[in-house]
């Protein structure tokens, strides 16, 4: 099997979703920096970054060619000539197959989704207080609407 071109895949998807690098970092929980880092083939995202970008991939060419890396990164090949020593190493050992999330994916995933459900409780409690203050301020103008309705019936 030919070896992938790990930055190009990762660029292809991200304009495939239409997000800048900051946008995919975020995304990705990640820095601009390391995104930038893959896209020039500098380092190589982990397979948990892989199946986490895969999660966002609609499917596509894009999505096809993510597929490939990720089974090359689980079957332990190398997936990117590097020729400095700082090359990061995608792995899993020989014998991997993909089979859904491997036991740090899923950790990977988990945390993240922990971290995301408490930060829609955070947002859904500041959603009930401005809506409480929104229900305060329309109290307030229907009284004063009923006040001026009344200084005008006086004169």
């Amino acid at each position: 099997m030919a070896v992938l071109n790990t930055g190009k895949i990762v660029r292809n998807v991200r304009h495939r979703l239409e997000l800048s690098q900051e946008g995919l970092s975020r995304l990705m929980n990640s820095t601009k920096g390391a995104v930038q880092h893959w896209e020039r083939g500098r380092n190589i995202p982990s397979l948990g970054r892989l199946l986490a970008l895969r999660q966002l991939c609609p499917p596509s060419h894009e999505r096809k060619n993510l597929d490939a890396l990720i089974r090359e990164a689980q079957n332990g090949a190398t997936a990117h000539p590097s020729n400095h020593s700082g090359g990061a190493k995608v792995g899993g050992g020989a014998g991997h197959r993909f089979n859904g999330l491997p036991p740090v994916g899923i950790k990977l995933m988990q945390r993240e989704k922990d971290r995301l459900l408490r930060q829609v409780a955070k947002l859904e409690s500041a959603l009930k207080r401005r809506e409480e203050r929104v229900r305060i301020l329309e109290s307030l103008a229907t009284d004063l609407q009923r006040e001026m309705a009344q200084l005008r019936a006086r004169q």
